[in-house]
């Protein structure tokens, strides 16, 4: 009798166990391919909002204004210090950034000109993709982690750790509103005031 007695609810909890994180995990795999198709309809959008990076020698602030329109960007970080304005524009092909200083660099890269004139080694073709909540295209990632509703929480992708801290609805899409994006050697918090797409 005692086996009996014992061996029942040991068949409640394995079958508890079994069912429970299936279900979950298949909300959450329809929520990430529902969340996955809606960002992708997002090609261009503007953002205003604050940045902090930091590195193993410095740090540094600034108010971003992005602007993007398909393959086409525009970024204004604005020195929270008084440094004046970097004005980074670009294309798949080429890009160019004007210094606050007037003086206008080109490259191939906008991660070229970003570690050569402000030293910070980012990934801008991967970071367009992460403030929206989504992977890189055809870049590997691993460790993805969802929130309930299958959104992006954290991910890696490229070398770097890609934390969504919070999400915002516009136009009945979920976008990032606090990013927070770490390397062995770099840290970037985006905490993003308003989207427009």
């Amino acid at each position: 009798m005692k086996r009996i007695v014992l061996f029942f609810p040991i068949i409640l909890v394995v079958s508890a166990c079994s069912s429970l994180p299936e279900l979950d995990n298949n909300i959450q795999s329809q929520g990430w391919i529902d969340h996955q198709a809606s960002i992708n309809k997002v090609e261009s959008w503007k953002i205003k909002g604050r940045a902090a990076v930091r590195d193993d020698s410095s740090s540094a602030s600034f108010v971003l204004h992005w602007e993007q329109f398909n393959s086409n960007y525009e970024l204004r970080l604005i020195s929270s210090l008084g440094q004046g304005t970097y004005l980074l524009k670009g294309s798949e092909k080429k890009a160019t950034i004007q210094t606050p200083k007037n003086k206008i660099f080109t490259a191939d890269t906008a991660e070229q000109l970003i570690q050569d004139k402000l030293g910070w080694d980012i990934r801008l073709a991967g970071l367009k993709y992460w403030l929206r909540g989504i992977p890189e295209p055809n870049v590997e990632y691993s460790q993805l982690l969802l929130d309930a509703q299958g959104r992006l929480s954290d991910m890696k992708q490229s070398g770097f750790t890609i934390s969504i801290l919070r999400y915002a609805k516009k136009k009945n899409v979920s976008l990032p509103e606090k990013v927070f994006i770490r390397k062995r050697d770099i840290q970037l918090r985006l905490v993003i005031q308003n989207w427009e797409i």
